[in-house]
């Protein structure tokens, strides 16, 4: 029994809540965050353990019977509690990103070097069977070589008030899209060389109320939100292909949707919607790729999340590298950092400016490789599937029915 300690008891604390305490391999020994209505939220999300509920994290890092703990606090505070877990011999799973500045990501690393702990970034789409479906189609040559790929994400306010603020989120391409960006690295399989970025506030500017459908500070009115609401990326690699990423961080609901695209030479092409539809065409017939949408998430929250979890305590027994190591971590943030620099600075910004030498020989006395080879899809055994999709698709009709009603409820008033 792997015995576990989340710090952060916000949004994504309490998804780790009920992730781990979901898993046999774990228990949840403590939990910390300052604010205690957040404690109790995540009080009521635990079922299998019996944790303590602490306000200071340093008293969580105290318990000798931990061995590993979540990070799941705004990334202002990721630095400082990272360093203090690694002293206190723990292993870590950091939430993405690892920091929010490059000087601060370096800081993380070069003291995990000093250590022989585990770090693994919550780079969820990584674990997701989406997204290793596409990346395996890619190795296997289906697409060629991929030259183009994209993103499309025209969504909602984020749902915390940290987040609107440059120094505690690192902005919004890093917080939010940091993902998207370790996407395009991993389906290219090529190094960024440079990016040009155009971006700004259209909306979410000073006396903006936020508007997120899930969020518990809807209408809460920001005094001076320093994010960016809307952005256009554009990043070139070494092997000359492109990636593009456009933002919109103020569209109401019934939003549009994610989408990832991806491009070969060869002209076959493939897109995944809303993180539920895989698309391919090729042969001039468009056909939908068969996708286990379950396994990997069990339902909860977001895909890939059950399958990082289980593949960090997978990693903690074994003591392998994480596959979302720290080095794709920082990876996944540099094209974030240039992009943002590109639209304040109003130039063509080259992923060079962030290298970092002495990071560099970290990583290769790690033997860490951005190149890996992407792991085989997660599946669970048909016994351990069929009552929990049973239980998710009453959830997701109950879901739809709510949905409907507000939709319904719009309508009315407009039509009145």
């Amino acid at each position: 029994m792997i015995n576990i300690g989340i710090i952060g008891a916000g949004i994504h604390g309490w998804d780790h809540c009920m992730g781990f305490d979901r898993l046999s391999e774990s228990q949840i020994l403590a939990v910390a965050d300052p604010n205690e209505r957040q404690l109790k939220m995540s009080q009521s999300s635990i079922h299998g353990s019996s944790p303590a509920f602490l306000k200071d994290y340093k008293d969580l890092l105290k318990m000798s019977d931990i061995d590993a703990i979540v990070i799941a606090t705004p990334s202002n505070f990721h630095t400082q509690i990272t360093i203090d877990a690694l002293r206190a011999n723990k292993d870590i799973f950091l939430e993405k990103p690892i920091a929010p500045t490059i000087e601060a990501t370096d800081n993380i690393i070069k003291e995990y070097a000093k250590t022989d702990r585990i770090i693994q970034i919550g780079l969820e789409y990584r674990y997701s069977n989406l997204c290793r479906t596409l990346a395996l189609l890619i190795e296997k040559g289906t697409f060629g070589k991929v030259m183009m790929t994209y993103c499309k994400e025209y969504r909602e306010n984020f749902p915390s008030p940290w987040f609107f603020d440059e120094k505690k989120s690192g902005g919004a391409l890093l917080d939010k899209n940091c993902h998207h960006f370790d996407l395009f690295n991993w389906f290219i399989q090529s190094p960024p060389e440079r990016v040009f970025a155009m971006g700004g506030q259209h909306v979410v500017k000073p006396g903006h109320g936020i508007q997120c459908s899930y969020s518990r500070y809807q209408g809460l009115v920001l005094k001076n939100p320093s994010i960016l609401d809307h952005a256009n990326v554009l990043i070139e690699y070494e092997n000359g292909a492109k990636a593009n990423l456009g933002l919109c961080m103020y569209e109401i609901q019934p939003i549009e949707g994610l989408e990832i695209g991806v491009i070969g030479d060869n002209g076959i092409w493939a897109l995944a919607k809303n993180d539920e539809k895989l698309l391919i065409s090729e042969g001039n017939k468009l056909e939908e790729v068969d996708v286990d949408y379950y396994s990997d998430n069990e339902g909860l929250v977001h895909i890939g999340v059950q399958a990082e979890r289980r593949s960090f305590l997978e990693c903690i027994k074994t003591r392998k590298h994480p596959y979302a190591n720290l080095s794709i971590g920082r990876e996944a943030s540099v094209p974030a950092f240039a992009a943002e620099k590109s639209i304040k600075e109003k130039r063509v910004v080259n992923i060079s400016e962030f290298l970092n030498p002495e990071i560099k020989v970290i990583f290769q006395e790690l033997g860490y490789n951005t190149k890996q080879k992407t792991p085989s899809i997660l599946s669970l055994p048909e016994s351990e599937i069929k009552p929990k999709i049973k239980k998710q698709l009453r959830s997701r009709e109950r879901q739809l029915k709510r949905e409907l009603k507000r939709i319904q409820e719009k309508i009315r008033k407009l039509t009145d």
